[in-house]
Parts: structure tokens; C-alpha cells; sequence
């Protein structure tokens, strides 16, 4: 499935705020001349989602220009003002900004009502699939307004990686279907309801991660799927209950963290009696405690995939356990995902999966090797590079 929500181009900005402004108030009052055609409330829903995303950015905190826009709309009565005004009394991002586009859109006792409610919303509940790994889930959130069942889709890299796609369906009894029939075929994803205040924490937590990226690198905002569609998202989390608290990650001291790598070395198969082959085994089980949320048993090929990238990021491995770290990961995958209960079929799909992450690490290696000037102690001039 794909995406049915309408993207639009923000409004240019001109030069001088009070250019600027009339310049939006302009370009947003057209879209809502189109939400007066529309008769589908999600249609219009998607419509001023899209708009709000075109004018959100994180570095704007402080510097709100969605009040404006809506003192704006209060001075210009019209139908497309006031459908504009009820479009953020349901959408807009902050209590403040809601309850102003009411009390504005109230005022205009003399224009007609939309022809669209897009108040009256039931999250009726939510599935998930998700591998068993802890890597990723689906979520599908189901909706009724007035009697017209539709869902929201999210994908949700789990375990601090934030959304990834985010789309909306009127076809959610097939969905199901899909997920299930999804869930037979594969030895790895498992389907099942939630209660609505855990889907909540989950998409809460991914949205905030996306937040957080878009903060530090503005240029993935363009293609975040989360920008046109945050609004709405953010509207379907305030109907559902609230949150269940985040989890609070277990703490292991040293001397448990030292059990688990005895434990690995006297139990696991293909293991060596070394340095580096110990140093990898404990740096394998510091991130599982520190980085992975107190989880140094679970195994996944998300985990090991953001792991390694993790060391290729980082400075200061000796080359030594550069080359022992692809090493330990299939034994220790093994051991661990035993250890955590998985079953045979998903550690061997693991295992498969492993042999192309790893391998894929061992050729940035040599990548970065090939790259690097031995003799001057740096990167070799890009002269001197292969194409």
C-alpha cells in the first residue's frame, strides 16, 4: 500500500512579515476552498495535516506560526476561513492554537458549517505485528467516525529507532487478513490486538525519535513520511487513553555482566579461548545493558545491524577487534537466542541473516582500510583513490 495523503509545497516566503503572512493566509485559504468541495472528513483531515506539515520545524520552538495564521483567518470572514479554523480546531498541533481556531471559528455565526465533521473520532483498537526478534512491528490503528471504519498504519523500527512508514486505509478488515496470513507464512512475525494505552507508548516514543532526527539533521524533514501526516498521527494519539508509563530498563552490575560472558564462553559452540575474542564477547554484552534498553540477551538482525554501524562510527578499535567482532556475533546469536526463548526456525533465519550483515561489515572495513594512507597516518589524497 501507499500513501494516499496529498502532499503540497509550502508557501514561498516573501520578503517582510506582514508580506509573508498574507502570503500563507493566501495559500492555506485555497486549500481550504478545496476542503469545501471535499465530503470525505479524512480527506480533509489529510489536507490540513499536510498543511501543518509544511509549516512545522523543530528548530521553530518559540517561534509559533500557526497563531498567527489563525488570528489571521479570525479577521477575513468566509466559508473557506472558517473551514480553515475548524480544520486546526481538530489538527493543529498545541491545546493553545486548538482552542483559538474554535473560539475564532465560533465567532463566525453568520458563515456556514463545513459540510464535514471531523470531530465525533473512536480509536476502537489497535493490531501489531511484529518479528520476534524485537527489531520492527506494524501497527495498525482502527477508527470509527460515524460509522466509517478506517485505520492508520505505522511502521515502527522498535527499540529507539523511530517510524518509518506512516500511511492511512479504508480497507482495514483486509489488512487484518494480510497480517495474519502474513504471520502463517513466516516463521518470524507473530499478530496480535494490544491494549490502545501500550500503542500509544510505542507510537509516542517513535514520533519523538523522529523529532529528535529531524532536530539534528533538517534535511531528513523533506523525507520524513511522519511530516505530512504529524498532525493527524498527533490527533489520533489524543483519542486514545493515555499512555502506559515507559518502561524502566533493568541495571546490571559488573560482576553480572562478567557471568554472561563466562557463562557464553563455557557453553556456546565455535568460541576461543583469547583477548580479543573476550573483549568482543563483554562489548557485545555492555551494549545489549547500556545501548539496547538493559537487553543484552536479546538477538536480532536490526540489533546486530545498528550495532556494527554503531563500531563503524565510532574511533579507537584496534584493528584486532575490528576483525574478532563478526566473528563472535553468529555464536553468541545463537547462545542468546536460545537462552531468550526464541525458536530454532528464527535463529536459523538470524543466523542467515547475520552472514550478509557481517559480511557487508568486513567490506566497509576493507573499504576504510583501502582509503586510509599507512605511510602518512591518514586518509590517502582522493587523488590517489580507486574509483
Amino acid at each position: 500500500m501507499s500513501p494516499v495523503s496529498r502532499k503540497r509545497k509550502p508557501a514561498k516566503k516573501k520578503s517582510g512579515v506582514s508580506d509573508e503572512r498574507r502570503q500563507l493566509l493566501k495559500t492555506v485559504l485555497a486549500d481550504a476552498e478545496d476542503a469545501l468541495a471535499e465530503r470525505d472528513p479524512i480527506e480533509v483531515e489529510l489536507m490540513a495535516s499536510t498543511i501543518l506539515g509544511d509549516l512545522w520545524h523543530p528548530s521553530d520552538e518559540g517561534r509559533d506560526v500557526v497563531l498567527p495564521l489563525i488570528d489571521d483567518a479570525a479577521r477575513r470572514p468566509s466559508p473557506a476561513a472558517r473551514a480553515l479554523l475548524r480544520m486546526l480546531q481538530h489538527l493543529a498541533l498545541t491545546e493553545e492554537q486548538r482552542g483559538r481556531a474554535e473560539a475564532a471559528a465560533d465567532a463566525f455565526s453568520a458563515m456556514p458549517e463545513p459540510p464535514w465533521d471531523l470531530g465525533d473520532l473512536t480509536v476502537t483498537g489497535c493490531w501489531q505485528q511484529a518479528d520476534v526478534y524485537g527489531d520492527g512491528a506494524t501497527l495498525l490503528l482502527c477508527a470509527d467516525r460515524a460509522g466509517h471504519a478506517h485505520g492508520l498504519v505505522a511502521e515502527v523500527e522498535l527499540s529507539g529507532g523511530g517510524l518509518g512508514d506512516v500511511y492511512l486505509t479504508d480497507h482495514v478488515d483486509d489488512l487484518v487478513d494480510s497480517m495474519r496470513a502474513g504471520e502463517e507464512a513466516s516463521e518470524v512475525l507473530v499478530t496480535e490486538q494490544i491494549p490502545l494505552a501500550r500503542a500509544r507508548r510505542i507510537l509516542e516514543d517513535a514520533v519523538a525519535v523522529n523529532d529528535s532526527a529531524a532536530a539534528l539533521l533538517p534535511d531528513v524533514i523533506a523525507e520524513d513520511p511522519l511530516t505530512p501526516l504529524r498532525a493527524l498521527v498527533a490527533a489520533r494519539l489524543r483519542a486514545m487513553p493515555p499512555a502506559e508509563p515507559p518502561a524502566e530498563p533493568p541495571t546490571f552490575t559488573e560482576e553480572e555482566r562478567e557471568e554472561l560472558v563466562r557463562a557464553f564462553l563455557a557453553e556456546a559452540d565455535g568460541v576461543r579461548d583469547d583477548r580479543w575474542f573476550t573483549d568482543c564477547v563483554r562489548f557485545v554484552v555492555d551494549y545489549g545493558c547500556d545501548d539496547d534498553f538493559g537487553r543484552p540477551l536479546r538477538v536480532g538482525p536490526g540489533k546486530f545491524d545498528l550495532l556494527l554501524e554503531d563500531v563503524l562510527n565510532a574511533e579507537g578499535f584496534p584493528e584486532e577487534f575490528l576483525a574478532t567482532l563478526p566473528e563472535v556475533l553468529p555464536p553468541w546469536g545463537r547462545w542468546a537466542g536460545e537462552r531468550s526463548g526464541l525458536r530454532p526456525a528464527a535463529i536459523d533465519r538470524l543466523l542467515e541473516e547475520l552472514d550478509e550483515i557481517t559480511e557487508e561489515f568486513r567490506d566497509l572495513l576493507a573499504e576504510e582500510d583501502a582509503d586510509f594512507d599507512h605511510e602518512t597516518g591518514g586518509a590517502a589524497p582522493i587523488a590517489l583513490r580507486r574509483e
